[in-house]
């Protein structure tokens, strides 16, 4: 079940998330038509331009949540919030920079190591990637397990030293530092692995497959 966030407020999401896809600097029309209007003054204080691409916020419950990993596993894993917790925190600080050209610079993350996740699933010889799936039905992304496995990429539960807000992808999203934003997923609840990477949603709609951040 989703809580509607406003037509306004999606607006103002993709405005800040999906303007430059890799197409040049150029919108296709019917986008660019949905874009047009007084957007800035939705941009949240702490400096995120927050976009979901089904126009709402996924409702969860903290009895209720679990995130699997599942796929090419010997060990599937159902975590509670408690239980993902209690594999061990860590803090990441990076800045966080979107495809559309806006950044917010030392956000300090805290979450869950996605290789000691993964590695506690045990992942079987033909697992070489992850689906990660999100709460909002539609969201999906993939990761190279190579990359899944580099230091400081987390399932984060918090930010800024306070529990994640709905806004910001609670109760758990991935945190890719070296990647632009459209890779970490929000309202994350399904890691699955997989063979090969597939096409995430936003590759599927022009951007481009390498989100690395180049200098």
């Amino acid at each position: 079940m989703s809580q509607p966030v406003g037509r306004r407020l999606f607006l103002a999401g993709l405005a800040g998330g999906v303007a430059l896809i890799a197409l040049g600097g150029r919108l296709p029309g019917a986008l660019r038509s949905w874009l047009e209007g007084p957007l800035g003054e939705l941009s949240p204080s702490d400096g995120f331009h927050f976009y979901s691409v089904t126009g709402s916020i996924p409702s969860w419950d903290r009895a209720g949540w679990r995130l699997a990993v599942d796929g090419l596993v010997d060990k599937p894993l159902s975590l509670s919030l408690d239980e993902l917790t209690s594999i061990g925190l860590q803090t990441v600080t990076a800045d966080f920079h979107c495809v559309s050209g806006w950044s917010v610079s030392s956000v300090r993350w805290r979450g869950v190591s996605l290789a000691a996740l993964v590695d506690l699933a045990a992942v079987r010889p033909a697992g070489r990637a992850l689906r990660l799936e999100s709460g909002d039905g539609a969201y999906v992304d993939y990761l190279d397990l190579e990359v899944a496995r580099k230091p400081g990429v987390i399932v984060a539960l918090g930010i800024r030293d306070t529990p994640l807000s709905s806004e910001r992808g609670a109760p758990a999203r991935l945190v890719v530092p070296f990647y632009y934003g459209y890779k970490g997923v929000k309202w994350l609840r399904r890691i699955t692995v997989v063979e090969s990477a597939g096409v995430g949603y936003w590759e599927a709609r022009g951007y481009d497959a390498d989100a690395r951040i180049r200098d």
